[in-house]
């Protein structure tokens, strides 16, 4: 589970390669000029054989650099905070903290993308859109040695508004994000990116 969160940002749903016009402009302007954004999201899990095995929903945040929260709320409650140095994962009902680096973990996960910790002409390959379900889709291919991660889906409107991210692992796992009132270059308090350990729960990892 911690794995699956922290490697986040999931499902590619095959998608038909349909031929469409355009080129990689919109994902790189987008994600150049993106400096902070918050939202609703929807997260679902499927396995390798397209079985859903998870389905959650919460509150994203990120202000660059390197900094975001994903707040889930339903069905459990957990909490992953990256204040630009270390990132936080909270699991209420585990009562339990896992503290990570953020180098080494942003540097193998599509969460570069979105916090802008890496250049996203360093960390990916970037072909031109294909049209499906009314979205432009970009495929990204990481960069990155070890990446946790095989391919990276994202889905903008016809007004060029962020929606979809899908990817598929190396273990053939498939996670979609959909995103609701997603407010780009949105004014996000800093304080939600600071995170102290619940007292009483259990710490793994450096948190000093």
């Amino acid at each position: 589970m911690k794995k699956r969160l922290i490697g986040m940002l999931s499902l590619v749903l095959w998608l038909p390669s349909l031929v469409a016009a355009a080129d990689t402009t919109l994902v790189q302007d987008y994600f150049r000029q993106l400096q902070s954004l918050e939202g609703d999201f929807v997260q679902t899990v499927f396995d390798a054989d397209a079985e859903l095995i998870q389905a959650s929903s919460g509150k994203v945040y990120m202000a660059k650099p390197g900094r975001f929260r994903w707040d889930y709320q339903e069905p459990f409650e957990q909490l992953i905070v990256a204040d630009g140095n270390r990132l936080w994962l909270y699991d209420k009902d585990l009562e339990q903290v896992t503290v990570r680096p953020m180098a080494e973990v942003l540097s193998t996960t599509p969460l570069a993308v979105l916090s802008g910790a890496a250049p996203i002409d360093e960390t990916f390959s970037i072909s031109e859109p294909v049209t499906h379900g009314g979205l432009a889709w970009y495929e990204l291919l990481p960069t990155v040695p070890d990446a946790e991660f095989t391919t990276l889906w994202v889905g903008f409107n016809e007004s060029g508004e962020l929606r979809t991210l899908e990817l598929v692992d190396t273990f053939g796992q498939r996670t979609r994000l959909s995103f609701d009132d997603l407010d780009p270059n949105a004014s996000v308090d800093p304080a939600l990116f600071r995170f102290e350990p619940p007292e009483g729960v259990d710490v793994v990892g450096d948190a000093s």
